[in-house]
């Protein structure tokens, strides 16, 4: 049942581009009469007539909102599975295309019709002709003997039959055809892909910026509260402090949160909620040393640096400085920030937790643990033209970023 519902859109459809076709034919037949004929009647070669109507029946293409109907037909009545595109802003490709479709749409359509108005009614005609044995005006011969018109009565029922469901093959094939002639040009893969491209990237920066604010936000409570638990008892001052700057980092990762779904949503964030400016390198530094880290820092920056390169240095710092609170040995932790030769340079190098002989191994567990860190430093740097390298120097694990340096001026 599903197959003939099937079939009778795609008649229907055929059937409404023989009308189109029918009317336009009528149209430059009339048109070529005025022009060219003689009491009436049309004194134009044929191919003429044919050349301006397939002519005419292109130039609708052209008309707005001819596609959409094309498109709106195909999917609906022709059953055509692939993807069909609606430009909004329609290039001479889409242009052509359409025209070249609903020539095809109307030519296909007049030929079915003209096969099923004239082969069919003529094979019928045949057959009784045959049975009656007496010509009705079919124009064909009758065979003289009985076996001749017994296999000229099995031809015309075949020919009828074949004749009546000419139509079948004709719209698969236009079905199959639909994607193609109306689907995107190679224009329009191009656009969407950078589209997708542009939303992916999107989406990497709102990962990194969750990486990068949230998770460093979770790592400092994480090691405050594991801190403040081991020393609750022995020095509740201390574990008071703990739990302090665990309530300051989560009020500040609250903001940052709730900053970035205010983006995903396309909303500004709400007040209380406002994300906070990145920390400052010197507050970052003594955060960190607040916490326990024996931080060893060489900060020389120009003023005029650039503000949004500030800001990535600044979210870099807290990404190694953490991965070294998180992941080094017992030590000192050296940060050089500085510019030098129209380049700024942060290196970081921390201890490995296991320096007696097993620098790779741990080398292999910073690696593990910091994997999406060092993917978001490298991603960060490559937005400048940067660098970044990373990975164990005997004893110690050392991070270096590279970039070309931007002042205020330069990046405004």
């Amino acid at each position: 049942m599903d197959t003939l519902r099937r079939q009778g859109r795609r008649l229907a459809w055929l059937m409404a581009g023989a009308a189109i076709g029918l009317a336009v034919v009528l149209l430059v037949v009339v048109v070529v009469t005025i022009m060219t004929g003689r009491n009436g009647v049309v004194t134009g070669p044929l191919w003429l007539l044919v050349a301006v109507s397939l002519l005419l029946a292109a130039l609708l293409g052209l008309v707005p909102g001819v596609r959409e109907l094309e498109v709106t037909g195909a999917r609906s009545m022709l059953g055509a599975d692939g993807e069909m595109v609606v430009p909004h802003r329609p290039r001479p490709a889409h242009h052509l295309r359409t025209g070249l479709w609903v020539v095809l749409h109307l030519l296909l359509g007049l030929l079915v019709t003209a096969v099923l108005a004239t082969f069919v009614p003529t094979a019928g005609l045949y057959f009784v002709e045959l049975v009656r044995d007496r010509d009705l005006g079919s124009g064909v011969p009758l065979p003289g003997s009985a076996t001749g018109r017994a296999g000229a009565g099995v031809l015309a029922v075949l020919a009828g039959v074949a004749s009546l469901l000419a139509w079948w093959p004709i719209g698969a094939l236009l079905a199959r055809l639909a994607p193609h002639v109306l689907g995107p040009t190679t224009a329009d893969r191009l656009q969407i892909a950078q589209e997708r491209a542009e939303r992916e990237a999107e989406r990497t920066r709102i990962a990194r910026e969750l990486h990068d604010g949230i998770g460093h936000a979770l790592s400092v409570v994480s090691i405050q509260a594991a801190a403040a638990r081991a020393i609750q008892t022995r020095d509740p001052q201390a574990a008071a402090t703990a739990l302090a700057a665990i309530e300051d980092t989560a009020r500040g990762a609250t903001g940052e949160l709730d900053a970035v779904l205010a983006l995903l949503r396309e909303e500004e964030p709400a007040g209380e909620g406002r994300a906070r400016p990145p920390e400052g390198i010197d507050r970052l530094i003594a955060e960190h040393r607040h916490r326990g880290m024996d931080l060893r820092a060489r900060v020389e920056l120009p003023d005029d640096l650039a503000v949004l390169q500030r800001e990535h240095l600044e979210r870099c710092l807290a990404e190694l400085l953490t991965n070294a609170q998180r992941h080094g040995g017992e030590g000192a932790v050296h940060v050089e920030l500085v510019e030098v030769d129209q380049r700024v340079r942060l290196q970081v190098t921390s201890p490995l937790r296991d320096a007696g002989g097993t620098a790779t191994a741990g080398a292999s567990r910073r690696g593990s643990a910091g994997g999406r860190g060092l993917r978001g430093l490298r991603e960060r740097a490559d937005l400048f033209g940067g660098t970044v390298e990373a990975g164990p120097r005997g004893d110690v694990w050392t991070a270096r970023l590279d970039l070309p340096l931007l002042r205020g001026s330069e990046h405004r």
